[in-house]
């Protein structure tokens, strides 16, 4: 009596089948020409029985029916019976099992009766199957919560079931579900406790690893075990966890055990719920198996990974080696400051292979920041044993001036003491040789050999940090050699091979569009601007003085003399903001030549001076030191420095003889140095400006033409120059105002610059701008002191008004608006 009072308010239970189940119930009952032959087959709990009585009293009026449950549990001598009975063409049999276990006799029978009608399968509703069931028991249940059962038991007709009597009628108190989950998860370990050990193992083992990781059925047993573990209602066809059964094993097992079934399985995923569930656990084996899963999960997915890295630190894992590990994901994400700020923390006491690991991380990250000296000190910070480590520092050490290292590196080279001769090794090889090689004249192949590095390099897959990238520094020998067609197709081979990796891409983009602007393509820099413009990874120094003077470059050659002011007032500061070093020559050149147009020589001045010393340090070599000699050419003519410009011309004339493009800038220089231009002269000055655009001087070359077009004291040779000048370059004057490419307004923040610079006139602190996009509090406070720098901003109520002059003063600003 006590039960029936208690239970008498409870809602009606329901009866669960598919759609599709029922119609092909309909469809064989309403055949009036045929017996009624049927097999319907689904796991446990998913309402075979029901159906097959609701069939049995549609057709209990017709005689030699046999109704048969649980077929699956039969002998082969009742299934040969059963088989002997379809022998009668009005006999109608239906049988209902289990999609496992099935005997050959069974199997057998069941495609037999498949011929009269395809077998149903139950076990498996969706939203509409409940809806409509709870509809016809008269109960009301809200589609959200009907949705959110069906989702988490993933459709299984049993424990859907389960979750509805849980659930109850009327409103819902608990939109999570908790209390719902909590009730079938008991029933759930309760079936678990009651599964043969072998088979309960396979499902927990499912559960414990991510979605798209299966047990491997390699053997019978496994195969069973999956089999059965589908056919009770716990795992979905092919092993997958259902998602209350996976929350129910992470729960329900104990944390012991959960650490046994890791350290001995080879699970290939580890899923967050599990990690999460085993936190603040401290035993060394489920610190190196939260370790290894997320190894795995660094290539593919960063907030997993960092996930389970916390959750291997709570159990024990060596912190240095977790922040490294952290250090490298920031790395391949491209937020250099976030690498750098992890390895701070760790440079000093970190021993062996992790010692090593983080050097190349910080003195890479140094790099791109635009020190290259610091990151050269970095490298040297560890004795020589790793060549790799070893060659890094050679470069950035070459790069600002001093060549001992990589000379040393080669020796090494030529001992046989460069270690065994992996890709990347061999890669490393080819640069050392190529860079000292050009230290020489002639060079010896040198060129060649830094060819060889960039495509050896990409053929490693390497995708670490590195000082600077094989194919940039292989770029900017073509570009020394006036090969700027040879540089863009080294570049575009390597955008196409994705080299070194995703932070790379930025870099890559930023120099094929410098090379493009000088090989008169502005069409193609714009796009290579747009895509770096797209990327959401942000731009490290290096890469933000090398856009900055792309578009020096592109507004030099396309745009009026108050467009290139305009730029120059906003990016002149760039060369302030990191140390010049070799790898940034032609970047800084463009500031160098641009900066005497506005009278402004003296913000320049340190950076030429730092690189004449860079190129004296490593012996003028020829390769080398020709582009800036011109540059200063350029710079003393532009202002007006005779005594500078005899200088240079004479250093060109030097050297002429000893490259292609000494020689055609020499010829250049000597024209250009011309008070007046006689008669007789255009075909001499035609010569010299198409050497230049052959080796992608073109617009040089159409300047050259058009100024000494200007000192002829002939009408017809002055007419001629001026004309051949237009079919070198479009617009070769100063003042032109041609802009038919424009950057639009790209060039003055980022994408990611224009988010972040959203978030600051909304007032949000480091913190929740990092937050909001997904950065470290860090690299958002430098994101803004580099907006700040690039706008000009002198306070914070001056970068409040300029960001909403940029950005937009829709979404209004705060005193807040610095970040804190």
């Amino acid at each position: 009596m006590a039960l029936a009072a208690m239970s008498a308010g409870l809602p009606p239970s329901l009866l669960l089948w598919p759609q599709l189940a029922l119609t092909h119930v309909e469809e064989e009952l309403s055949s009036k020409n045929r017996p009624a032959r049927l097999v319907v087959v689904g796991p446990a709990g998913s309402d075979k029985s029901p159906l097959l009585d609701e069939i049995s009293r549609r057709v209990s009026h017709v005689e030699d029916t046999l109704f048969v449950d649980d077929a699956h549990l039969l002998t082969d001598d009742q299934v040969r019976v059963l088989d002997r009975h379809l022998d009668d063409p009005s006999a109608g049999l239906v049988v209902s099992c289990r999609p496992w276990p099935w005997t050959p006799a069974l199997t057998a029978l069941i495609r037999r009766i498949e011929q009269s009608r395809p077998a149903l399968a139950v076990g498996q509703v969706d939203t509409e199957d409940v809806a409509r069931a709870v509809e016809q028991a008269g109960r009301s249940i809200d589609p959200g919560c009907i949705g959110a059962i069906v989702r988490m038991a993933a459709s299984v007709t049993w424990l859907v079931k389960q979750a509805l009597a849980a659930h109850g009628d009327g409103y819902c108190r608990d939109p999570s579900h908790e209390r719902v989950i909590r009730a079938v998860g008991e029933v759930i370990a309760l079936r678990l406790d009651t599964l043969e050990p072998p088979v309960a193992a396979v499902v927990r083992r499912a559960s414990l690893g991510g979605d798209e990781d299966l047990p491997a059925a390699t053997d019978d047993a496994v195969a069973a075990a999956l089999a059965v573990g589908h056919a009770e209602g716990l795992l979905l066809r092919g092993g997958r966890p259902v998602p209350i059964v996976r929350t129910t094993v992470t729960r329900t097992t104990p944390v012991a055990q959960l650490i046994d079934l890791l350290d001995t399985s080879s699970i290939p995923s580890l899923d967050a719920e599990v990690a999460s569930s085993l936190g603040g656990h401290v035993d060394a084996r489920l610190a190196r198996v939260l370790q290894a899963h997320a190894d795995q999960a660094a290539t593919y997915d960063f907030a997993r990974a960092t996930e389970l890295y916390d959750a291997a630190l709570a159990a024990g894992a060596d912190p240095n080696r977790i922040a490294l590990r952290k250090a490298r994901m920031a790395w391949d994400r491209g937020d250099i400051d976030e690498a750098a700020s992890l390895v701070d923390a760790v440079a000093l006491s970190a021993e062996g292979d992790d010692h090593s690991e983080a050097l190349r991380i910080l003195g890479s990250a140094w790099s791109a920041r635009g020190f290259l000296r610091a990151s050269a000190m970095t490298y040297r910070a560890q004795p020589g044993h790793d060549f790799l480590l070893y060659a890094q520092g050679a470069l950035a050490s070459f790069g600002t001036g001093d060549r001992a290292p990589l000379l040393d590196a080669v020796e090494r080279l030529n001992a046989g003491t460069g270690g065994v001769p992996t890709t990347l090794r061999v890669a490393h090889a080819k640069l050392m040789r190529g860079l000292a090689a050009s230290l020489t004249w002639p060079a010896g192949g040198a060129f060649d050999e830094l060819v060889r590095a960039s495509e050896t390099y990409g053929d490693s897959g390497e995708n670490g940090p590195v000082p600077e990238l094989p194919a940039v520094i292989a770029a900017i020998g073509a570009i020394n050699l006036g090969e700027l067609q040879t540089a863009a197709n080294i570049l575009g081979d390597a955008l196409m091979d994705d080299h070194g990796g995703p932070w790379a891409r930025s870099r890559l983009l930023l120099w094929a569009a410098w090379v493009a602007v000088h090989r008169q393509h502005p069409e193609e820099s714009a796009a290579r601007l747009a895509d770096v413009d797209a990327s959401f990874l942000p731009l490290s120094s290096r890469e933000i003085l090398v856009r900055d003077a792309v578009m020096l470059a592109h507004v030099r050659r396309y745009g009026s003399l108050d467009e290139l002011r305009a730029l120059w007032m906003r990016v002149r500061d760039d060369v302030r903001h990191v140390e010049p070093d070799l790898f940034l020559l032609h970047p800084l050149r463009e500031f160098i030549e641009t900066a005497p147009v506005f009278d402004d020589s003296e913000r320049v001045a340190p950076a030429l001076e730092t690189l004449n010393g860079i190129l004296h340090g490593l012996g003028d070599p020829l390769m080398w030191s020709v582009p800036l000699t011109w540059s200063s050419f350029q710079r003393a003519m532009l202002a007006r420095d005779p005594h500078g410009q005899a200088q240079t011309v004479r250093t060109l004339s030097a050297v002429a003889r000893g490259s292609r493009l000494a020689g055609a800038l020499s010829a250049a220089a000597t024209e250009w140095s011309r008070n007046r231009v006689d008669e007789g002269a255009a075909e001499r000055i035609e010569e010299v400006a198409s050497r230049m655009a052959e080796m992608g001087l073109g617009w040089e070359g159409a300047r050259l033409a058009i100024t000494l077009s200007e000192r002829s004291r002939d009408r017809r040779t002055g007419i001629r120059l001026a004309a051949f000048a237009r079919t070198l370059h479009p617009s070769a004057a100063p003042g032109s105002a041609t802009n038919d490419v424009a950057l639009g307004d790209s060039g003055l923040l980022s994408a990611r610059e224009r988010e972040v610079a959203g978030l600051v006139l909304r007032g949000m602190t480091y913190a929740e701008i990092g937050e909001a996009i997904f950065i470290s509090p860090r690299t958002a406070e430098h994101h803004i002191a580099r907006i700040r720098r690039r706008i000009g901003a002198t306070s914070r109520t001056d970068l409040i008004a300029k960001l909403q002059a940029i950005v937009g003063a829709e979404d209004g600003g705060t005193d807040n608006a610095e970040g804190r």
